[in-house]
């Protein structure tokens, strides 16, 4: 939640679920660019993309909350976030827009949300009947995870 107030959030969609990146941590969103496969990655990891010359890991963010994989469509995006200085790419269902949750729209998650598997999950943003997991994008990975996906992008660079 925002002291400033401003509670402002990209909201996407990911197998049905309604999700929200904070904006201040969202570089850019590009349509889903050429994505080279990395051998033996976990099947969360799509592989690397070049942007503008530089080599971005890309997540299926469906494949590492646990959902099925689908085609790709038309309406995925690449939403680019910081994770510990490392720009990574989560590939989504679609984006739909930017949304100003008010603070009393927004509550902490629910002690059952809370455990090593989903610490991802910052806050639940409620739009109308919608509930929206409102995420820290950095804890989407673990450190180890950031640190090996910094060692591909510098090999995948040289």
């Amino acid at each position: 939640m925002s002291e400033s107030g401003q509670n402002l959030y990209v909201r996407a969609q990911v197998g049905g679920e309604a999700i929200g990146f904070p904006v201040d941590a969202v570089r850019e969103i590009v349509h889903v660019p050429p994505i080279a496969r990395i051998p033996r990655a976990p099947r969360w990891l799509r592989g690397v993309a070049s942007l503008r010359g530089q080599s971005i890991p890309i997540v299926c963010l469906r494949e590492r909350f646990g959902m099925e994989a689908v085609p790709p469509s038309p309406h995925m995006r690449v939403v680019i976030a910081e994770v510990s200085g490392q720009p990574v790419g989560f590939l989504v269902d679609s984006v739909s827009t930017v949304h100003h949750f008010a603070d009393e729209h927004i509550e902490p998650p629910t002690a059952l949300l809370l455990n090593e598997q989903n610490g991802y999950v910052h806050a639940i943003g409620h739009d109308g009947d919608t509930l929206v997991l409102l995420l820290h994008p950095e804890r989407l990975l673990e450190q180890k995870q950031v640190d090996q996906l910094k060692r591909l992008s510098a090999a995948q660079a040289a």
